[in-house]
């Protein structure tokens, strides 16, 4: 067999060699899947360890499958290590074997993030029924369904950290904060639901079975004697009971192989703890750090550029991405005027670069806030250019923009059957007290009669609650619709006369990026001149993220880009009022290194926009910007600038 050293750098060479505790400070673009791969090859082939009692572990299936897939074109599929898989597929496999640790039988479900939102929807409403909850004043039900989001955030931070359902109830049933109280008191009463059902959460998964070895020495014997080495993908990733499992399973023959990039720790708010991965060498001082410093991706002013910004952390590893490609072009820095105008330019840049012959599935723009995508989807319509949304909701498929479409519908078609999906969708928002039961009335009033939904309801009989909303409900639309105003005067009085708008203020900061949506949909709507072009508009738009991602300008946010890479990325936003937020609303090192990510996702090119207003406020540049050297940036389109 060739060897299967050949073709590392002395960096990935060295790590991969390597014997003992390591830590490898693995650089964007540098190689660190080719080298855990390289090193799991040669423990196989060279030390002769047993592939079997080899575990690799990632975040990620996909990045799981990608191992497996190195692994057996290296190995073959006779000796590709059986243990690679995520965190919780190996926390599944121990449960599997001895499911009496989580206090579960044979055969248990895995129950998925809808299932334990269900049961907790269910709890929690039986629990203010009962008085075990207070109810809050406003009964509104996207406040319930942020509440219920939050309960459940917060048992999985729970279990994050090991603390037992009537471990939680007894330390945090006083807490200040609301939701961790409402938690603690709904913990227990989870968890009995699920072990009633024979059924684990994916917090559990890694739980029982680190909590069990970390209790029981003859328990944690049997399994870290299972595996002679142990590799770990994303280390600066790990949270707590992530990384007391690795501990506990490595601890006696201390072959732990952890790849890692503390400047790429961007996951704090899931829990990530960076600290384990910088202070490795205090846990394991008989280890070692490797750091992987050629970038394999990026053009030098690129990563001059991404040096320049992370290298003002004080706390970070220290290491210097370096290419050996050559300097390229440098990063350009584009002031647009205002978030339309950035947009546009976005949009008229990428179509240029198509007509030169860029394939426009080799570009990208990457933004840190989903809202920001609305104005650049709706400059990629209107030019015809082909998009795709990664890994996230398009600005057309947001509930509140089909909320907004429905309500417009039927004002346009209120008699019309067609309108009844946008009836069902939105009689009950926000919440007018008209449930199944009183829908279903309705149903059978316009099929008996053959009238659409809305004009059932207008008809419907009786003094009761129901009836007398429904036929207020039915007026209000005919009333907007008899208004003439633009189609963006409408979608603004429907937002006001069904209470929607006032619903969103009432949510806080959730509800401030919905009240950017709808403002963003006005501002679509002001340039159609009838509500079916429009609508004809939106439906084109939400139809192109579902359609192959091949020949189609890739969008995401900056945390779902990271891994990935593109020859050409656009970066709007960089403006000093978003990115990054005022110091009191967010972690600004970490910030700093989303920014990192950010820059590093660029093969060839990247462009950073900002606005000098957003929103109709005063903004500016960015300080990221300034950290940026001066050789690695244009200010403004380098075609421009060599023109001068």
């Amino acid at each position: 067999m060739a060897d299967p050293l050949a073709g590392l750098t002395p960096a990935q060479d060295a790590a991969a060699r390597a014997i003992g505790p390591i830590a490898v400070l693995a650089g964007a673009g540098t190689g660190k899947t080719k080298t855990l791969v390289a090193s799991a090859v040669d423990r196989i082939v060279r030390r002769g360890v047993n592939p079997h009692r080899l575990l690799a572990v990632t975040f990620t299936n996909k990045a799981a499958r990608e191992m497996s897939e190195r692994l057996s074109a290296a190995l073959g599929p006779m000796r590709t290590p059986s243990w690679v898989g995520t965190f919780h597929a190996h926390g599944s496999r121990q449960i599997r074997q001895d499911p009496g640790i989580a206090d579960l039988r044979p055969g248990f479900a895995i129950m998925t993030g809808d299932d334990c939102t269900r049961i907790v929807r269910r709890l929690v409403k039986r629990e203010i029924a009962q008085g075990g909850l207070a109810e809050e004043a406003d009964t509104d039900p996207d406040r319930l369904r942020k509440r219920i989001r939050g309960i459940l955030a917060h048992i999985g931070r729970f279990k994050e950290d090991m603390v037992l359902p009537e471990e939680a109830r007894r330390y945090f049933g006083a807490a200040a904060e609301p939701l961790m109280a409402d938690a603690a008191r709904i913990y227990p009463l989870y968890q009995a639901e699920l072990q009633a059902a024979n059924a684990a959460d994916f917090g559990d998964l890694l739980m029982y079975p680190t909590r069990t070895m970390m209790r029981d020495e003859s328990y944690r014997l049997e399994w870290a004697r299972r595996f002679d080495a142990i590799l770990v993908d994303e280390f600066q990733d790990v949270n707590l009971t992530q990384y007391r499992w690795i501990h506990l399973l490595s601890r006696d023959h201390r072959q732990l192989f952890a790849v890692g990039d503390d400047d790429q720790s961007i996951y704090s708010w899931r829990g990530a703890q960076l600290q384990y991965f910088r202070d490795f060498l205090k846990a394991f001082p008989d280890g070692q750090m490797v750091a992987l410093e050629r970038n394999f991706r990026s053009t030098g002013h690129i990563l001059d550029g991404a040096n320049g910004i992370i290298s003002l952390d004080a706390k970070r590893l220290k290491k210097t991405l370096y290419t050996e490609a050559g300097p390229g072009d440098p990063i350009e820095i584009v002031s647009c005027k205002h978030g339309a105008d950035e947009s546009r330019t976005i949009a008229r840049e990428i179509g240029r670069l198509a007509a030169e012959g860029v394939n426009y599935h080799d570009i990208a723009v990457l933004y840190r806030y989903n809202y920001l995508s609305r104005g650049i989807e709706d400059a990629l319509l209107r030019a015809r250019i082909p998009y795709v949304i990664v890994g996230d909701t398009g600005f057309w498929e947001r509930a509140i923009v089909k909320d907004m479409l429905a309500f417009l519908r039927l004002v346009v078609s209120p008699d019309d059957r067609q309108s009844d999906e946008a009836f069902r969708r939105v009689v009950n928002v926000p919440a007018r007290g008209v449930g199944e039961r009183s829908l279903a009335q309705v149903e059978t009033l316009a099929d008996a009669r053959d009238l659409s939904l809305c004009a059932a309801a207008d008809q419907m009989p009786g003094e009761g609650a129901v009836a007398i909303t429904l036929r207020a409900f039915t007026a209000m639309i005919r009333d907007v619709g008899m208004h003439t105003e633009t189609v963006a005067g409408k979608i603004a009085r429907l937002a006001d006369s069904t209470g929607y708008r006032a619903m969103l203020q009432r949510l806080e900061d959730e509800g401030r990026e919905r009240l950017e949506n709808l403002a963003e949909l006005e501002e679509i709507a002001a340039g159609f001149d009838t509500p079916h072009a429009l609508f004809d508009h939106a439906a084109l738009g939400a139809a192109a993220p579902g359609e192959a991602l091949d020949g189609r300008v890739r969008l995401m946010t900056l945390h779902a880009s990271k891994g990935l890479e593109f020859p050409r990325v656009f970066l709007p936003g960089w403006d000093e009022t978003l990115f990054p937020l005022p110091a009191e609303r967010t972690n600004f090192e970490e910030e700093r290194r989303l920014a990192y990510v950010a820059v590093t996702r660029a093969m060839r090119r990247a462009t950073i926009t900002w606005c000098a207003e957003r929103g109709s406020k005063p903004s500016g540049p960015s300080p990221f910007i300034d950290d940026i050297p001066v050789h690695a940036r244009s200010q403004g389109w380098l075609r421009h600038v060599a023109r001068r």
